[in-house]
């Protein structure tokens, strides 16, 4: 199979790398985070007061990732996405000019999990709630909405699977699905179920969007008892 990578370190986005999945029986994984790419995205609205949503763009220098679901301890309130983007990029942006601060990464978990925490220091920013958390389960409905292709839907097809990123490590305790993650979908695009349920975050993904894929999620569960934390 031949796979295709973005990377979520500072500098040029770097080709395809053979990857191994130890995950029922797969053996091929193109492990994607977003990069230093060349294209830095649309101007995101760049007035005060704005909402930051799940599936949004979020911007650190030399990265660009996608916002996940936002939670709170009581006090504060997070930003969950990839953790192999909270690990590169240490200040956090709604825009790709970097005017209008989320605020910084305050813990990353990857590899091993691949989850990350921002805080919102921004009072001119607020994060968007309202969902619910949705439990995983093979054959459950899902599906993640990117806007450079809309709304793609699939099934959960397993739990605990484990994805061998080359020199980067190895992610255990994945959601698999037979998702495919287009260019758009980048680290942390958000797992969804029906009637708003926050089930997980996207790790990575290999295939076609043409002919089908496989695409692995981190579940929000575990970033939520990790911390202590409940959906914003």
């Amino acid at each position: 199979m031949t796979t295709s990578r973005t990377s979520a370190r500072r500098g040029p986005s770097r080709g395809g790398r053979l990857i191994t999945v130890f995950a029922s029986l797969l053996t091929a994984l193109m492990a994607w985070a977003p990069g230093a790419v060349a294209d830095t995205g649309p101007t995101l609205r760049g007035a005060s007061l704005q909402t930051l949503s799940p599936g949004d763009p979020i911007f650190s220098s030399g990265a660009r990732c996608t916002a996940g679901f936002n939670v709170t301890d009581g006090t504060d309130v997070f930003l969950v996405t990839a953790g192999h983007c909270t690990s590169v990029g240490s200040d956090w942006y709604a825009d790709p000019q970097h005017t209008l601060p989320i605020g910084p990464a305050v813990s990353s978990s990857f590899p091993g999990n691949d989850y990350g925490l921002i805080r919102y220091d921004n009072p001119d920013l607020t994060p968007e709630g309202g969902y619910s958390f949705g439990s995983p389960y093979v054959g459950k409905q899902v599906y993640i909405t990117i806007p450079e292709t809309g709304t793609l839907g699939g099934t959960i097809t397993g739990l605990n699977a484990t994805v061998d990123y080359g020199p980067d490590g190895i992610v255990h305790g994945l959601i698999r699905t037979n998702l495919c993650l287009p260019t758009g979908a980048r680290g942390g695009t958000p797992l969804f179920a029906p009637n708003n349920q926050a089930v997980g975050i996207a790790s990575g993904g290999s295939g076609s969007c043409s002919s089908g894929g496989t695409s692995y999620f981190q579940p929000l569960d575990e970033v939520l008892s990790s911390f202590g934390l409940v959906l914003y």
